[in-house]
């Protein structure tokens, strides 16, 4: 009887961890009267006067349920993330490879080349995560003045191949270049990822 007790709790615990490394969402469009009410009153309080084409979304993943806002400020594309209580999560603006500092882009591209056969960059965010040490409204407006000294780490979509196979990830860098977090992305969940 514990033989079967542990074998169940193994493979259990394999299922977590299992899932918890990919990466499946679904998005779709919602109207601004279904977006939490709180995270638009944080959004009226924050953005800056300019913003232009917001739109709202519902997503989904295997384990929870959160709002986005995606939007255009200077040129370039944010979306800000909250929980279905609409808390703040995190705040992430689209930027280019030649935006991050050399030393850190050659410790990126220094561990992909050490994990992949090869890999290409599809898309790359500078991401500002709401915590207990800075509030949500200054996270907000770290990331729209593309504050570099607070803490933000880079989230990168990449095509990846190994010997046997071709596939998308999503991996998080510190500000510093140093591995997170690397998830496997169901591919059909990767159009929308790359807005």
């Amino acid at each position: 009887m514990r033989y079967w007790c542990f074998l169940l709790f193994v493979c259990f615990s394999f299922c977590c961890t299992a899932q918890n490394s990919f990466k499946h969402e679904k998005e779709e469009r919602i109207e601004k009267k279904l977006f939490p009410k709180n995270a638009l009153e944080l959004l009226n309080k924050t953005l800056p006067q300019k913003v232009k084409r917001i739109k709202y979304y519902k997503e989904q993943d295997s384990t929870k349920i959160s709002y986005e806002t995606k939007l255009k400020y200077k040129g370039r594309k944010y979306s800000i993330e909250f929980s279905k209580n609409g808390v703040l999560e995190d705040v992430e603006i689209t930027i280019k490879q030649k935006h991050i500092p050399p030393k850190t882009l050659e410790m990126i591209k220094k561990y992909m080349y050490n994990s992949y056969a090869s890999f290409r960059f599809k898309k790359i965010q500078r991401q500002y995560k709401n915590n207990a040490r800075i509030d949500a409204e200054n996270t907000i407006n770290n990331a729209f003045s593309n504050d570099k000294n607070s803490p933000f780490s880079y989230e990168i979509i990449a095509e990846v191949k190994t010997k046997k196979k071709r596939y998308f990830i999503e991996i998080t860098f510190t500000k510093d270049g140093d591995f997170e977090l690397k998830r496997t992305i169901i591919q059909s969940s990767y159009d929308h990822i790359l807005y």
